[in-house]
């Protein structure tokens, strides 16, 4: 009796650890399966399909905060802004240290026109992660468009940083590169030169000055 009593405790233990690591999804199987509709509908550039897909999953689990944030980005790409936004800020609700759904709702803002707003999503995102090299890409994106390029450049830097492959980072940097040599006045753009120049001028007076009062003296 003693022998089946500890195979029973065995076997229970067993089992609990067994499920303890079982992944359990968040969602029911139907709720994924719109979802994955969704997004396969999202490929195929069918944004208005899509959205009704993600309503579906959304439907059965209100708090199926990916579903939202697919929703939002569907909406965005149909041009439908506000209502875009709308769904992001449920996603912002339901789960606020989502890092895509920060990046998502910075897309939004940037169509909106609404750019410091944007700038600000990003900078959430990378509070959140610090190493997402899309956060900091849009952040340079975003600080590009306002024409502050050092800070743009800067944060392309941490995008090479940490995804040295990120697409178009190499052209969007040059891009911004350009833009601020662009506007660079010449005297702050040569400034090295022209001191250069200048202190080989002064070089050049002192030592005439020095050698005309030997002669002077002679």
């Amino acid at each position: 009796m003693k022998r089946e009593e500890g195979y029973r405790q065995v076997m229970f233990v067993l089992v609990m650890v067994f499920c303890t690591y079982i992944p359990v999804s968040a969602y029911s199987s139907d709720a994924i399966g719109w979802y994955e509709q969704g997004n396969a509908l999202m490929k195929n550039k069918n944004y208005t399909q899509a959205v009704e897909e993600y309503n579906h999953a959304i439907m059965l689990e209100p708090g199926y905060f990916e579903a939202w944030n697919q929703k939002a980005d569907a909406l965005n790409r149909a041009q439908q802004f506000s209502e875009a936004l709308a769904a992001s800020d449920h996603v912002i609700e339901l789960k606020s240290d989502f890092v895509q759904g920060w990046i998502n709702r910075g897309y939004i803002l940037y169509n909106l026109g609404r750019y410091d707003e944007e700038l600000k999503a990003y900078e959430t995102a990378i509070t959140i992660d610090p190493a997402s090299p899309e956060a900091w890409f849009n952040k340079g994106y975003s600080l590009a468009g306002m024409k502050r390029y050092d800070e743009a450049i800067a944060a392309f830097d941490k995008v090479q940083e940490l995804d040295p492959t990120f697409p178009n980072l190499a052209a969007n940097k040059r891009i911004a590169e350009q833009n601020r040599d662009a506007i660079t006045p010449l005297h702050i753009k040569y400034a090295p030169v022209i001191a250069v120049v200048v202190i080989f001028l002064i070089g050049s007076i002192v030592w005439y000055i020095a050698v005309r009062k030997k002669y002077e003296n002679e």
